[in-house]
This record gives C-alpha cells, sequence and structure tokens, in this order.
C-alpha cells in the first residue's frame, strides 16, 4: 500500500517535524511506501527543503501530480482520504488517527 502526500503540506505553515511524524508513522506501522506529490519541475526542490530539515527518511519517492492514481492521499484538496490544509500539532493526532483507520490487517 501507498500514502500519497501533497507536497504544498511540507511547507509552513504545516510544521516539518509534525509532517516527520506522520511519514514516521505511515511508513513504520501501515504503508509500504510513502510518496510525496510535486507539481511539474518541482522535485528537486522539495527534496533539498525536505532533506535540509531532516524530514527525509521515510520518504520513499517525489512524484510527479496524478503518477500514482491508485494510492491513499493526504491533500489541501480533494479528492483525498485525509484533507487538511496543514500538517501541525493541531491535528497531527486527528491524521494519526485516521492513518490508523488504514491499518493493514495480518
Amino acid at each position: 500500500m501507498q500514502l500519497k502526500i501533497q507536497s504544498c503540506l511540507t511547507e509552513p505553515p504545516s510544521e516539518i517535524s509534525c509532517f516527520r511524524d506522520v511519514t514516521l508513522f505511515a511508513r513504520t506501522y501501515i504503508f509500504d511506501d510513502v510518496l510525496v506529490e510535486c507539481p511539474r519541475g518541482t522535485r528537486k526542490l522539495y527534496w533539498d527543503w525536505l532533506k535540509s530539515r531532516g524530514a527525509h527518511d521515510f520518504i520513499s519517492d517525489l512524484i510527479r501530480e496524478g503518477e500514482e492514481p491508485a494510492c491513499y492521499a493526504i491533500k489541501a484538496n480533494a479528492p483525498a482520504n485525509i484533507i487538511v490544509d496543514r500538517i501541525n500539532y493541531d491535528n497531527l493526532q486527528y491524521i494519526i488517527g485516521r492513518l490508523s483507520s488504514f491499518r493493514r490487517f495480518s
């Protein structure tokens, strides 16, 4: 299973530490891959942004918008499984709770 996160959710007003917590939880407990979905021509910019802030550890790949259609998604707009305008301490528990509902059963 894959989780796709819209790249704008890595930028302020999102908190980079909360973004990293979401990717850590998602990759460790639920999803095989965590992907960051970037607009065309911005992958290197987002990779450098995430790497310089230590938030790249649990990211499997950066993809162009629309590359992986059959994924669970966290986005700032529909369609998505989780719709938030930012990832911060105020909504971190909500996002983790929603991700927990996707947990694989073994």
